[in-house]
């Protein structure tokens, strides 16, 4: 097995986008979800699944500055602290977020259509599950989702290639050879140590899914009626690839070796 993508998003909820590698720390992988928009009048972090329209900005964070494309605009500065701390709802939960200055926050507000603030969190803060997420090429190979509009759209399987990015994983694993390559053999994987390149984590669970992977991933569109489609878990959850914690912090690289690490 080989990893065959590496992805991140700057921003939460903006474009996920490939990487040749990526460190995972022990709060998870470096550069991933170290901002977030937060709704200014709910002190709420904005969930893409209800503004889908995020997807479409591309965000990158070089030496201390910060680039996005928002709606046809290029917006590079170096974020200002403003001191402001505040607590922010994630899920339920209250993280501390810094307020930042800049030209970024009008810019959002004027594509999700509310006052927003553009915040910076701890890493790892901003995180549903596991600090790492993966899916395998041979189980995305093996959905079938409709294409919209509507449900009656034509029925297709879906890409590895094309198509992982709308899951959002840290990584993609290859696992079109050998014995696990068969949909859904990585749930095996729950409670088990997975070496990516030089890092090792503890795959904890299945990802509980929502409405996020009916959106194409490029325009945060919806194209597909995929979330029916997926798997269900004892609790009648739809659940689709895995999530974990780093045990030892390394590197992961496109192509590295994935293996099932021995019991201790």
């Amino acid at each position: 097995m080989r990893v065959s993508r590496i992805g991140l998003a700057v921003v939460k909820g903006t474009r996920h986008q490939a990487r040749s590698a990526v460190e995972l720390t022990r709060h998870g992988p470096v550069g991933d979800r170290l901002f977030c928009l937060v709704d200014a009048e709910r002190q709420q972090v904005l969930k893409t699944v209800r503004y889908g329209s995020l997807i479409a900005s591309t965000v990158a964070w070089d030496d201390g500055v910060l680039s996005a494309e928002v709606a046809g605009q290029r917006l590079a500065a170096a974020p200002v602290p403003t001191g402001t701390v505040i607590e922010v709802d994630y899920w339920g939960r209250r993280v501390e977020a810094e307020i930042l200055a800049g030209p970024w926050a009008e810019a959002y507000a004027d594509l999700v259509g509310k006052p927003v603030l553009l915040a910076r969190v701890a890493p790892g803060e901003i995180v549903y599950g596991g600090q790492v997420s993966l899916v395998t090429t041979t189980s995305v190979a093996g959905l079938r989702a409709a294409s919209r509009p509507g449900l009656g759209g034509a029925t297709h399987e879906l890409d590895p290639d094309r198509d992982s990015a709308r899951f959002r994983t840290t990584v993609v694993i290859d696992t079109s050879d050998g014995p696990h390559a068969q949909p859904g053999a990585e749930l095996g994987w729950v409670g088990r140590e997975l070496r990516l390149g030089t890092a090792v984590i503890r795959v904890n669970s299945a990802i509980v899914r929502c409405a996020m992977v009916d959106l194409n991933p490029s325009t945060g569109q919806r194209d597909l009626a995929l979330l029916r489609a997926l798997p269900h878990d004892a609790d009648n959850e739809p659940i689709f690839g895995l999530q974990g914690d780093v045990v030892e912090p390394g590197l992961v690289e496109h192509g590295s070796s994935v293996a099932l690490v021995p019991p201790r």
